[in-house]
């Protein structure tokens, strides 16, 4: 291991040898780790500080892995902020009921302005990414097969998603794809949050689900198509806003969701107010809640 640049990447060079858990915890905080290609096994969290960077290198098309043997979390951001992980692929972070919710990530368990850049998050038990603190950014990235029953079980803690988050995030042109449960998830006042020209397409329940939040929010230019195959599934939906404020879903492409392309849904804890939703391309999918106060439905092409 040394200080270095190769391939654009100034800062410390690791290769699958030297494990990347054990080199993250020897550095200190601000360290960019330029991660070489090959699989980077993990039997604990790989851990996370404030302005680390997490950089993989590979010109073969298979990004480098961070790869969980009996890891919780793969990258553990915990409380660092600024953090960015870009170019890797991150799978297979375990958890049940023992530790639920707060295990079987990818990525996450807190900081504010995370960056996630061209990584691929899958099969972890939870969420693909989850639990991230205000300001993350998600780009050219995919999450796919993340969650399991034990984290949707209508009994319990529901958390399990592509990636689930309580504070604002903004998401550019990224995949979320065959989750258990959600694909993207929104849960418990996110503030701010964007999702734009992105694919949210065979997710359990629903493609993008947006909930108990005052906004703004917008949806826009994405692909949100066969979604809510999940029998177990409490709704089997493309686009999901229950309870929530001043957002905007426009420009977006739906098409075979097993109940419906998009449902508004009221309850108790916040109102439902200042929603729009228009200009939609629907391809056959039902809207269901257009005519509840608050939501304003026009111009969506059947």
């Amino acid at each position: 291991m040394a200080e270095a640049a190769r391939a654009g990447c100034v800062g410390v060079q690791v290769s699958p040898s030297e494990g990347l858990t054990q080199t993250a915890a020897a550095r200190s905080a601000g360290t960019t780790f330029c991660i070489n290609d090959g699989t980077y096994y993990a039997s604990s969290n790989i851990p996370v500080q404030d302005d680390d960077t997490f950089t993989g290198l590979y010109s073969d098309g298979a990004r480098p892995e961070g790869k969980g043997v009996g890891a919780e979390h793969i990258f553990y951001t915990a409380s660092a902020d600024n953090v960015t992980i870009r170019g890797l692929a991150v799978s297979g972070a375990v958890g049940g009921n023992y530790c639920e919710p707060n295990c079987g990530r990818g990525i996450g368990g807190g900081g504010n302005n995370l960056l996630i850049e061209n990584v691929r998050a899958y099969k972890n038990a939870n969420q693909g990414a989850g639990a991230l603190g205000s300001g993350a950014i998600v780009r050219n990235s995919q999450f796919d097969h993340n969650g399991s029953a034990s984290f949707s079980d209508l009994a319990g803690p529901r958390s399990s998603a592509g990636l689930k988050t309580v504070a604002s995030i903004k998401v550019y042109n990224s995949k979320f794809t065959d989750n258990y449960w959600n694909g993207f998830w929104c849960d418990v006042e996110c503030n701010a949050t964007e999702v734009h020209d992105s694919v949210l397409s065979s997710n359990g329940k629903a493609g993008l689900a947006y909930e108990i939040s005052s906004g703004p929010a917008i949806f826009e230019g994405n692909v949100i198509s066969a979604n809510g195959h999940l029998a177990s599934a409490n709704r089997h939906v493309g686009l999901l806003i229950v309870e929530s404020s001043n957002v905007e879903a426009y420009g977006n492409t739906f098409g075979e969701n097993v109940e419906q392309g998009a449902l508004f849904a009221q309850g108790d804890r916040h109102p439902l107010a200042n929603v729009s939703f228009h200009d939609n391309a629907m391809n056959g999918d039902l809207t269901k809640g257009c005519d509840l106060s608050g939501v304003s439905c026009y111009k969506n092409i059947k």
